[in-house]
């Protein structure tokens, strides 16, 4: 234990101080800064936790450093959520706006507090220098009062944003279709559209929003409900986040490579029309998140490849048939989701894959799985046309913690699948025609939650299930 050092919390409000920013906390001993750390597509960093055994089976918690997000059905513009496993009930546990940080005390580090109403939620930083970024669920220690850890170089002093920010340097005149720029406020005012300015509440959107500093420069613009995109948004020169939302028809212009030096994160979602991506779009080459969701997109091209830094690609309800093999090959990609595409039925694209660590590819086709993906630890592949889990063992990794095949046609798993798995916390194969499991998924460790729902289990194979588990901590659903 002494390679980390663990910043233990500090309830008492006496000792609990606003800060300026909910991720950042400066003092004479440098900075504690969480905001790389932060998504901002609306989605929590750290999805779905399921507590350690004893803390509650059927709840799962979601937390986001710094930005807003939402987990349906009840969690909107939240910093941390309380879900249930079915997914039936969500309820936030606190909001990013009453964010206050913990000063410590004697020997003590710092932890971040969050309330909504009655609830608050403690967030213990433990500050590593190893590279682990790990969030633990520690449930809910009282009535609504629920408590997290998180361990990150980020909580260390110093190590993430260790120096105060320095002011940007005076912005460059920009010139396009003929007008001259020379701040942001200008291009933002010179559209006459209706932009809210840092909005107090970023979920659910309902109109575009734009976050900008406090030297005016603009950092993320979210246009809802708008089909031509201004050409003086393409002059914003530091801008890092830019996301589309729920227009009736969409032409991405070729401007968009002028952003190519500053974004990170592009978003396009609910395009009625048929969306086609830009070839520049592919040039973006410091993108490191792009989402096309429910866009009507049906072919993704092979110059995806060229996001040399892309780690999150998120392509849900849209019209595709196949996947590029190029994202077998990208080094840095870690998270995909193509859930929700009802044409699409092989992943063989991803085969070979040495850097993916989550796969979402519920409610699809897909009849098959990839071979040789060698650290995925989360796999969702729920509502497809699975018939077999045999080689499981090809791609599921030994730091494998989640899967989910709930509602497929599963009849058979490999015997030996779970030889090659140390730890599983959750596995999902409710509503498949599974008649026995195989040997080695009784001496796995770390099972937290096993359901078996639905299946094609006698009694004498239930009770043997049941009861081999009865003596341990997992939670088997039959």
């Amino acid at each position: 234990m002494s390679w980390f050092k663990i910043f233990t919390i500090f309830i008492a409000f006496s000792s609990v101080t606003i800060a300026d920013d909910p991720c950042r906390y400066q003092t004479d001993k440098g900075v504690i800064d969480l905001s790389s750390l932060a998504r901002t597509d609306n989605k929590p960093q750290y999805p779905d936790k399921v507590p350690a055994a004893g803390s509650g089976y059927s709840i799962e918690y979601s937390y986001n450093p710094c930005k807003s997000f939402t987990e349906l059905p009840s969690c909107q513009g939240v910093a941390g959520c309380q879900v249930s496993t079915d997914g039936k009930y969500s309820f936030s546990i606190g909001k990013q706006e009453s964010a206050k940080w913990n000063s410590g005390g004697i020997g003590g580090g710092h932890s971040v507090t969050y309330t909504d109403g009655p609830k608050t939620l403690v967030v213990t930083l433990v500050c590593v220098k190893n590279g682990t970024d790990e969030l633990e669920a520690l449930g809910e220690a009282t009535t609504n009062n629920y408590k997290m850890r998180l361990t990150n170089k980020c909580a260390c002093w110093n190590g993430c944003g260790g120096t105060p920010p320095t002011p940007p340097p005076p912005q460059r005149n920009c010139s396009i279709d003929g007008h001259e720029y020379t701040s942001d406020k200008e291009i933002i005012q010179s559209t006459l559209l209706d932009i809210t300015i840092n909005p107090s509440q970023l979920s659910p959107p309902t109109s575009s929003y734009a976050v900008v500093d406090k030297y005016g420069i603009v950092l993320e613009l979210h246009l809802i409900g708008i089909d031509d995109i201004p050409s003086a948004f393409f002059c914003l020169q530091s801008l890092q986040v830019l996301s589309i939302i729920g227009c009736a028809n969409l032409s991405i212009p070729s401007e968009l490579l002028l952003l190519a030096d500053t974004l990170t994160s592009f978003i396009v979602a609910n395009i009625s029309t048929p969306l086609t991506l830009p070839p520049e779009l592919f040039n973006m080459t410091i993108l490191s998140t792009l989402s096309i969701m429910n866009s009507n997109l049906t072919t993704l091209s092979e110059d995806i490849i060229n996001l040399a830094q892309l780690t999150e690609l998120t392509l849900d309800q849209n019209q595709l048939t196949s996947l590029p093999t190029a994202l077998g090959k990208m080094a840095s990609l870690k998270r995909l989701s193509v859930s929700n595409n009802l044409r699409l039925a092989s992943l063989n694209a991803l085969t070979g894959s040495k850097s993916l660590i989550t796969l979402q590819g519920s409610h699809c086709i897909i009849t098959d799985l990839p071979t040789n993906i060698s650290s995925l630890s989360t796999i969702e592949l729920n509502n497809n046309l699975l018939t077999s889990l045999d080689e499981l063992n090809i791609i599921a990794s030994n730091s494998t913690i989640s899967m989910s095949f709930a509602n497929n046609s599963i009849n058979s798993i490999s015997n030996d699948f779970f030889n090659n798995i140390q730890t599983i916390k959750y596995l999902d194969l409710s509503g498949n025609q599974l008649s026995k499991l195989p040997a080695s998924i009784y001496p796995a460790k770390g099972f937290e939650i096993l359901n078996l729902h639905n299946n094609s289990f006698g009694h004498q194979e239930t009770e043997w299930v049941t009861g081999i588990f009865r003596p341990t901590n997992t939670t088997v659903i039959m």
